[in-house]
């Protein structure tokens, strides 16, 4: 791929990956929040429906430092995953977390920003997974990469994401900011006015809903909410055998 700039590669894909400063803020970030994502991930893998020895094939979109494949080849032994990135600096810091999996993780350099899959990937795949990289798709390009995925997970398979979903309101959005603030120990005050909402670039949020007719238009049955945490949702759904 041809290099791009800073500034192109923020337009393109929502954050400032090739800086390796703002890479290394992330994996710190994510690593701190470790427990609290845990029980997502343990219900993630739970889900996969494949017994625990059976050579599951799985690709992890926008995998960036690996964290999420590592969860699934943690419980599943034989199975094998592919990191799709474009960054880098992201994976020059997975490739030393994921060394120890040897052959049974392995990056594959592309993009799915323009909601197409790299036509070059090695699949079918079993499960295909994702966790805050797909939010980066404005809503027609979500609408085609669910199909994309659909057809690249084999019959029987299943798709897992793990992302932001936008509340359906702006009350139930007030609200969200409030038990918010309690869980993380701030003042909660219902009185309070709204903060201006920051401007996100490269960022697009739907709602469960929408989400879930994303998926059961490409294809998938059933599809569920099967976690959620105020704005966090593990969403997926299965392709039929």
């Amino acid at each position: 791929m041809e290099p791009t700039t800073a500034a192109t590669y923020a337009e393109r894909y929502g954050h400032e990956w090739t800086e390796p400063e703002r890479v290394k803020e992330y994996v710190v970030r994510m690593d701190s929040q470790a427990s609290q994502r845990a029980e997502s991930l343990t219900i993630m893998a739970g889900l996969v429906p494949f017994d625990l020895d059976y050579p599951v094939r799985i690709l992890d979109i926008g995998s960036g430092h690996g964290a999420i494949a590592q969860a699934l080849l943690d419980v599943f032994p034989n199975a094998r995953a592919v990191g799709l990135d474009v960054s880098d600096a992201m994976m020059e810091i997975g490739s030393v977390r994921m060394a120890p999996y040897g052959e049974r993780f392995r990056y594959h350099v592309g993009d799915f920003a323009d909601g197409a899959l790299p036509a070059d990937l090695p699949g079918p795949f079993d499960a295909v997974v994702a966790s805050k990289s797909i939010h980066h798709l404005p809503s027609d390009r979500k609408r085609s990469l669910y199909q994309e995925i659909y057809n690249v997970v084999a019959p029987g398979g299943c798709v897992f994401n793990l992302d932001t979903m936008q509340p359906s309101d702006e009350y139930l959005r007030t609200m969200y900011r409030h038990a918010g603030n309690l869980l993380n120990g701030r003042p909660r005050d219902l009185s309070a006015p709204r903060p201006e909402r920051r401007e996100m670039t490269g960022h697009w949020f739907e709602s469960v809903n929408e989400t879930l007719d994303f998926l059961t238009a490409a294809g998938f049955a059933p599809v569920d909410v099967f976690w959620k945490n105020l704005s966090n949702a593990l969403i997926g759904g299965y392709r039929p055998a």
